[in-house]
């Protein structure tokens, strides 16, 4: 026993502690501290919250370099192989197993922290917990007429894109159709007034709840052409990217559901329903109809169709359609150029006059012809938006799905599990939004923009 100033005396039944750290992995013992009588007057337990089996504590520096700067970014042993050796700590330091068990519990927090702050902020404006306003919601009163670029600011792009039309065989008629149709449409929005959100999900492998072991008999392969065909069951990682100017923030969910009211309460914590929505999207059906569903009580919300899905799904289609690489090729270039100005009409015409000798597939012409009929609100004229100098793609979401999935979960023979990859997702999103120390040191991220830094001429 040991005395403390006469308060009383410290008790021989230590309670031991294993610690992860930033520098090391060590054991630690605290004590109980007993009062005259006996009684005790303090618990060295109570100075930590309890741990269950093989569970070791993790410090703020463990966290933030071995999960969020760590496990996060690149692969498991890679990371614990570099952190032991730097820690002197290559024999008994941590394991690649606690290391993956680690990222994922912090993972499924981070997930867990944007629901419950989602909801908070839903029941805050008015919203019930599926996103649906209610009937005295307030901030519905922040939607007003979207910004449109005035019609007098278009003539310049107008006069270019005729140009270009020109230059491509249109005739004199079908130019000044086009620039008719243009003007009239109040489709270009003001960038500066405009908040793009860019949603995609991004697949990975997704592994085998159990592994077959090396003297276990494999089921014999009737058709290998049928295997190669079967699609590898994959785990969905939905991803939304937010941007306005030069600020922008990432999210990530389990599913586009989840996502999008992550989404509507970044809208709302920061003000942002009076300014013109627009959704960049690819032409995936369901991604749509949930997008159009849920924001069904916004009256001026937009979606634009990926110009680069565009041209993928042309391609592709038209490569089962077509006899020929050169067959496909031709076709392809008048009908992607009369996408490129927006003339839907044209290009279901094209496509319903090819030669059936040109053709292989009939179903693949048809599908491409329903595929324009289906997104035709949400297909503009693409060379007037880009002699406007406005966004014609999702490639900032793509760009996200690099960063926060595809760089790390793709590639290389790797599958994962479903908590896993949502996991690892979500902790690369922490990075990416700054808020790595908010996260570590406080557990909370903040519902505000991420500026970028603007390079110097």
């Amino acid at each position: 026993m040991i005395s403390l100033a006469g308060s009383g005396r410290v008790e021989e039944h230590p309670h031991l502690y294993q610690v992860d750290g930033e520098v090391g992995r060590f054991t630690f013992k605290t004590y109980d501290v007993a009062g005259e009588e006996g009684k005790p007057r303090f618990e060295g337990i109570e100075l930590f919250p309890p741990c269950h089996g093989r569970q070791w504590y993790q410090t703020h520096g463990f966290k933030e370099i071995a999960l969020l700067c760590g496990a996060a970014q690149r692969s498991y042993r890679q990371t614990t192989q570099g952190f032991n050796r730097s820690r002197h700590q290559e024999s008994g330091g941590t394991p690649l197993n606690t290391l993956r068990d680690g990222a994922r519990v912090e993972g499924l927090k981070v997930i867990d922290f944007l629901t419950r702050k989602s909801q908070s902020i839903l029941k805050e404006h008015g919203f019930d917990p599926r996103g649906v306003p209610g009937s005295e919601c307030a901030a519905l009163q922040q939607i007003k007429e979207p910004a449109y670029i005035e019609a007098k600011a278009l003539q310049p792009a107008l006069a270019a894109v005729g140009k270009d039309m020109g230059k491509k065989g249109f005739s004199a008629a079908d130019i000044e159709r086009a620039r008719e149709t243009l003007s009239a449409k109040k489709t270009y929005e003001q960038a500066p007034r405009c908040v793009y959100i860019h949603l995609d999900d991004v697949g990975v492998k997704e592994q085998k709840p159990h592994r077959n072991k090396k003297d276990t008999p494999q089921e014999p392969i009737v058709d290998q052409k049928d295997t190669a065909k079967a699609k590898r069951p994959m785990v969905q990682n939905t991803v939304a990217h937010i941007q306005n100017a030069n600020q922008s923030f990432t999210l990530t969910g389990r599913s586009i559901a989840e996502v999008l009211l992550f989404v509507l309460g970044f809208l709302l914590n920061n003000a942002l329903l009076g300014l013109n929505l627009k959704v960049c999207i690819d032409g995936q059906r369901s991604l749509q109809d949930a997008i159009l569903r849920f924001f069904a009580w916004h009256p001026h919300l937009t979606l634009l169709l990926d110009w680069f899905h565009v041209v993928k799904k042309f391609k592709e289609d038209l490569s089962l359609a077509c006899r020929g690489r050169e067959i496909r090729n031709r076709h392809l270039k008048k009908l992607v150029t009369l996408l490129w100005f927006g003339l839907v009409d044209q290009a279901q015409v094209y496509l319903a006059a090819i030669p059936a000798t040109d053709l292989k597939d009939d179903q693949a012409i048809a599908r491409l012809i329903a595929y324009l009929e289906r997104n035709r609100p949400w297909i503009p004229c693409y060379a007037m938006r880009s002699k406007l100098g406005l966004p014609n793609s999702s490639n900032p979401a793509e760009r996200c799905n690099n960063l926060v999935t595809a760089k790390r979960q793709k590639h290389h023979g790797m599958s994962w599990s479903e908590q896993g990859s949502y996991a690892l997702t979500s902790l690369a999103a922490v990075t990416l939004n700054n808020a790595t120390r908010q996260w570590i040191e406080n557990r909370t991220i903040p519902f505000t923009w991420v500026v970028k830094a603007v390079k110097a001429a």
